[in-house]
């Protein structure tokens, strides 16, 4: 019943005008997540495919997801500025290798809870936008989370120290340095990239968000979830500064409203499928992804301590060194945002 609530809810949003439309109409070039995510095929491309006539015709809309135009995330700040694409989504794990502070949104272990996450997101959303912009000539429009961010692996584990020795799929630096910790391998994939990794045996685990790896079908390449939430897989859509300062006044903030509308749907939605992936996967009741028969692996009651142990000694600092050594201001920042709202810090 929520979920056709939800979705109601947001063809009422838009089929009713975000503002008063203007008498001009812009083109809009967008370029969204991967297609088989719910979060595209339920929220982003109905937004986007939308958006002419949520606002009475003033935006004109050409959208693709990433795999349409064969791209795999990992050039998605480029491709912004550079005005490839106007609105772009961006996963920021892949794009961290351009740009570390970026990451100090969606440490692994920072956040277990969404919650949290939201926190961190509001602590940090006006120095990640300001370092966009004065860097990038990139805008911020809209920060939102994928479901939870757990393990999926094809041999029988019974906790987190079971990943020594395995290869384990990550998409940033600073989980890598988590599953090092651990004694994992880490491997560095694209989400397209992980099905056939699994199958072909170039990785033994992955992590990504419970529903996520549902929908993929990574159940049919693995055997045990582990579901201890190491994050949530922040995402950001941004638009190129150009673009946005080629709109009217009344254009432009019609299209920042109509993105924060959008963002507060990818957070509810979030929240909702994170148990709903764990128990589509392992048996149970499932209502957005589909019925699997893997392994629940109960998480053992010492873990979230060996996790946050692992991420004040290892994955902070590993993290505030590489990004102090781009951008000197790094470390203090977070502190004073992040750190401060759930009590961390960076020594």
């Amino acid at each position: 019943m929520f979920k056709r609530l939800m979705f109601a809810a947001a063809g009422l949003a838009l089929a009713a005008p975000y503002a008063t439309a203007t008498a001009e109409t812009f083109e809009l070039r967008a370029l969204g997540n991967f297609q088989g995510q719910l979060q595209s095929s339920k929220i982003e491309r109905p937004f986007f495919e939308g958006l002419e006539k949520a606002t009475d015709g003033t935006f004109k809309v050409k959208f693709r997801t990433m795999d349409e135009v064969g791209l795999k995330g990992f050039d998605a700040l480029r491709l912004t500025k550079l005005g490839i694409f106007d609105v772009m989504a961006m996963q920021l794990g892949y794009v961290s290798g351009d740009e570390p502070f970026l990451l100090g949104l969606d440490l692994p272990g920072v956040a277990p809870g969404v919650e949290r996450a939201r926190k961190v997101v509001e602590a940090y959303r006006e120095p990640f936008s300001k370092r966009l912009l004065e860097k990038y000539d990139v805008v911020t429009l809209a920060l939102w989370p994928y479901p939870g961010q757990v393990f999926y692996c094809k041999e029988a584990m019974t906790g987190i120290e079971d990943l020594k020795g395995r290869k384990v799929r990550t998409f940033t630096p600073a989980m890598a340095k988590l599953v090092e910790h651990f004694g994992g391998v880490p491997v560095s994939l694209a989400f397209s990239e992980v099905y056939p990794s699994l199958q072909r045996g170039v990785a033994d685990c992955a992590i990504t968000g419970s529903l996520s790896g549902n929908t993929a079908k990574w159940h049919e390449v693995t055997n045990y979830l582990y579901p201890l939430s190491i994050g949530w897989g922040i995402q950001a859509h941004v638009a190129s500064k150009s673009y946005l300062d080629s709109l009217s006044p009344e254009a432009r903030q019609t299209l920042i409203d109509a993105m924060k509308k959008m963002e507060e749907e990818l957070w509810t939605l979030a929240d909702v499928t994170f148990s709903d992936g764990v128990t589509c996967n392992t048996g149970g009741a499932c209502e957005y992804g589909v019925p699997a028969n893997m392994t629940l692996v109960d998480v053992p009651a010492g873990d979230p301590a060996k996790l946050q142990a692992a991420v004040e000694n290892v994955v902070l600092p590993s993290w505030g060194e590489s990004c102090d050594a781009s951008f000197p201001e790094c470390t203090k920042i977070w502190n004073e945002t992040v750190g401060a709202a759930v009590g961390l810090s960076i020594k």
